[in-house]
């Protein structure tokens, strides 16, 4: 498998897509890590603005990715690509001489946006670039490369901005990965594939569709809502992390950066683990138990006081999310017809980032009003009451199970 994915590599087209991407992403994850922290910094500690920083990223980034996909349809999604890393490089230059929190957040937003409208025209043109044979190991060697890069970005972007204080190594860095991302956008032979505009439908039309065949699937309304419910406490979490490494572990910002790349490792391993216990388990089985043994890990993880247990458990934790989200993705793909499939694939974002965002817009209020051990300890119990009892449920019964048929694309094709 391994040698399959890297021989695509061989493709040029796919090749010069596959740098201009990673090269991105690896700048956008040590700018955003080095981000949380200058503008903790710059805030006075004010925790407020950690959440209010990551519900801003989020909500622009969502933004950027629905109105990502109909600009990709309707322009050449190369121009859109190249495009979309010229504007983010003026925007990212304006972080070296920024110092007031409040705009350096909402130009992280921007950079978010141009984000979100980038990454669903990369994704449309693996397809359209590559051999169909081939979309699943292109797929798969973009996954894997992005957990990596969420290994190697946290630290790198933790680790530079302890030593120095400062943006300006970090920033530069980001800039330049945008140069090389254009020079070999530009490089790419790609004619677009034409379509029917009479086929367009409105997002809110995708979303109606997908409410109504979702309401009919008791097995995914208990992953959906699993998701609402793990988005709602993961966006107290993250923003918080920070501030709890410093006053319940003692460790500094470094520290922070090595407990991010200990979940991206736990991350590579969990998607590694859930590969080999599908051929064991049903998708519905490793859903449901992955989801209620989160809780646990959040309860050992707010009461811990080592930091060495702390790296263990963060690193567990990573294993257990990154066997779950493969899972569900492919629960979807398996089960779900092909004419709602992309509607699926869009709500299972909206459920993870919408309480995301809520919880960080959340947080800029009551931050400041509760320590930071009694906010996670909260969310943790939260946590616990609201996955726990669902066991009971019909609908965690129904996914448990895994009692539903799955889909046949090639009869679907042709019929």
């Amino acid at each position: 498998m391994t040698k399959t994915k890297f021989s695509l590599l061989g493709n040029p087209n796919y090749t010069r897509l596959y740098i201009a991407g990673t090269t991105s992403e690896l700048g956008s994850f040590i700018t955003e890590t080095a981000l949380m922290l200058l503008v903790f910094k710059l805030s006075g500690d004010d925790k407020g603005y950690l959440g209010l920083t990551r519900a801003v990223f989020l909500l622009f980034l969502t933004i950027g990715g629905i109105v990502g996909g109909p600009i990709g349809a309707l322009k050449n999604r190369r121009s859109v690509l190249i495009f979309c890393d010229l504007v983010r490089i003026p925007i990212v230059a304006s972080l070296l001489v920024l110092k007031d929190p409040n705009a350096i957040v909402w130009m992280n937003g921007m950079i978010a946006l141009f984000t979100g409208i980038f990454n669903p025209s990369r994704q449309a043109m693996i397809n359209e670039i590559v051999p169909q044979k081939q979309i699943k190991q292109a797929n798969a060697l973009f996954g894997s490369t992005f957990a990596t890069l969420h290994l190697i970005g946290p630290f790198v972007g933790a680790w530079v901005f302890s030593q120095t204080g400062r943006m300006h190594e970090i920033l530069a860095f980001d800039l330049f990965t945008y140069f090389i991302g254009i020079w070999f956008l530009s490089r790419i032979l790609y004619k677009p594939k034409n379509s029917n505009p009479n086929s367009r439908s409105s997002f809110g039309k995708e979303l109606k569709d997908g409410f109504s065949y979702l309401k009919k699937r008791l097995d995914l309304i208990s992953m959906f809502a699993n998701n609402i419910i793990a988005g709602f406490v993961i966006g107290i979490l993250i923003p918080m992390l920070l501030p709890f490494v410093q006053e319940q572990l003692g460790a500094g910002q470094k520290e922070y950066g090595i407990l991010l790349s200990l979940f991206g490792l736990g991350g590579i391993v969990g998607g590694w683990f859930s590969h080999k216990s599908s051929q064991l388990f049903s998708t519905g089985k490793i859903i449901t138990c992955t989801i209620f043994i989160e809780p646990l890990i959040m309860g050992w993880w707010v009461f811990n006081t080592s930091l060495v247990i702390g790296y263990f458990i963060f690193f567990l934790w990573g294993v257990v999310v990154f066997t779950r989200i493969p899972s569900q993705l492919n629960h979807i793909s398996e089960t779900v017809p092909s004419n709602v499939l992309s509607q699926m694939f869009s709500l299972l974002d909206l459920a993870f980032v919408v309480p995301n965002i809520s919880s960080g817009i959340l947080l800029t209020f009551i931050a400041n009003q509760y320590s930071t051990a009694n906010l996670l300890t909260y969310s943790a119990v939260i946590f616990a009451c609201l996955i726990w009892p669902r066991a009971f449920l019909k609908e965690t019964q129904s996914l448990f199970s895994n009692d539903v048929d799955k889909v046949d694309r090639d009869n679907e094709a042709l019929s």
